[in-house]
């Protein structure tokens, strides 16, 4: 075993695991110049309510998301599967939605997988690449949505 090799694959793990948690809370403290910055600029996104390149995907989500009064995107299991400058994520997500900012009155939750596409930049930077979004399942608050 190349224990060097060994070592930097456990790095590169954690630094792509890193990502996918940024995404998740930088939507939800709404920092959303850090959901941004998880992103390749040509990256492409296939949604569960949108689909294209990043600058048309994510400005009407950003949206959606500041349209709650409190979110908590909660992700859950990850594989990740690291090639020298690429990597492979699939990760479990249970993405609470409220209407008010305390959170008492629940809008949407919603089961979600997140598979990604991952590339180390020339800086050496982990972003997405290509993100393909999952809704396996929704649940509607009272009153919300059908």
């Amino acid at each position: 075993m190349d224990l060097e090799a060994e070592v930097r694959r456990l790095i590169d793990e954690r630094e792509v695991s890193k990502v996918i948690l940024r995404y998740a809370q930088g939507l939800d403290s709404r920092r959303f110049e850090q959901v941004w910055e998880c992103f390749a600029p040509d990256a492409e996104v296939q949604g569960s309510r949108n689909s294209g390149v990043l600058s048309e995907y994510l400005p009407p989500l950003l949206a959606g998301v500041e349209s709650f009064g409190v979110t908590m995107h909660f992700m859950g299991n990850q594989l990740r599967e690291v090639d020298g400058d690429t990597a492979k994520t699939e990760t479990y997500c249970i993405a609470h939605h409220f209407k008010d900012k305390a959170g008492r009155e629940e809008a949407i939750i919603m089961g979600v997988r997140y598979y990604d596409d991952l590339v180390r930049t020339a800086e050496g930077r982990w972003v997405i690449q290509h993100r393909k979004a999952v809704a396996d399942w929704i649940r509607y608050g009272e009153g919300y949505g059908t």
